[in-house]
């Protein structure tokens, strides 16, 4: 089985818990992806799952060499717009999984558990040192700054180092870079809309790619276990 799955951003909601709490969520369709090829540690290096998302009808099968035509023809499967792989440590987290498969998100995830989100920042252009570093700028009430509020200021050194070092934050392209947000907890999974429902926000725009993978930094433990390491602490 697959700990993650390609997703579509569609847009944010807000629901309400059992207590009455507003929650902000973010609503994902989230799958079904397709299981393309399964890679093994004897043949390819690492364990692997590739996974198809998004079906292309075949008459749009020109625009793609025939390389990647032949991955889908050996899959027994449809064409797909975007494939991922996921990579395990352990090829007992791939389950039976073949290709040919179809992983659903209630076969993923499941409610109250941590995911990490992966998608492309929405793209700003080309923005100044205060859009794009947050630098505070001029004062904007000196009566000898001019036209210079907003501006990045010097950035020349003395004679030693006699250069302008790498990384300096100046004014560039802002945006389209891959974040992960990590450790969003699942609000809820409608497998009838694909929707995974997501609390809080993650990156990229309306109708953005996104991937959603369990979280790298461990799931919550139930409350059960949490009273028992609570009893086994050492009293002081």
């Amino acid at each position: 089985m697959s700990t993650g799955l390609l997703a579509k951003k569609v847009g944010m909601t807000q629901v309400f818990s059992a207590d009455g709490d507003c929650i902000p969520v973010t609503v994902l369709e989230c799958g079904p992806c397709t299981v393309v090829r399964r890679k093994t540690a004897e043949k390819d290096g690492y364990h692997a799952l590739v996974l198809g998302f998004g079906p292309v009808d075949e008459k749009h099968a020109h625009r793609l060499s025939k390389a990647e035509v032949g991955v889908f023809k050996k899959a027994g499967t449809g064409i797909f717009r975007h494939l991922a792989e996921v990579r395990v440590k352990d090829a007992r987290l791939l389950g039976e999984a073949k290709p040919g498969d179809v992983l659903t998100v209630d076969k993923v995830f499941k409610a109250a558990q941590r995911v990490d989100v992966t998608g492309l920042t929405k793209g700003r252009g080309f923005a100044g040192v205060i859009k794009r570093w947050s630098m505070k700028g001029a004062a904007r009430d000196s009566s000898t700054m001019h036209e210079h509020h907003r501006h990045v200021g010097a950035i020349g050194q003395r004679k030693t180092p006699g250069k302008v070092w790498k990384g300096k934050h100046l004014p560039g392209h802002y945006g389209v870079e891959t974040v992960t947000v990590q450790n969003l907890t699942v609000v809820g999974v409608e497998p009838e809309q694909n929707a995974l429902l997501v609390k809080g926000a993650v990156p990229g725009h309306a109708d953005g790619l996104l991937f959603v993978d369990t979280a790298a930094k461990g799931q919550p433990r139930p409350k059960q276990k949490q009273e028992e390491r609570q009893r086994a602490k050492p009293k002081v």
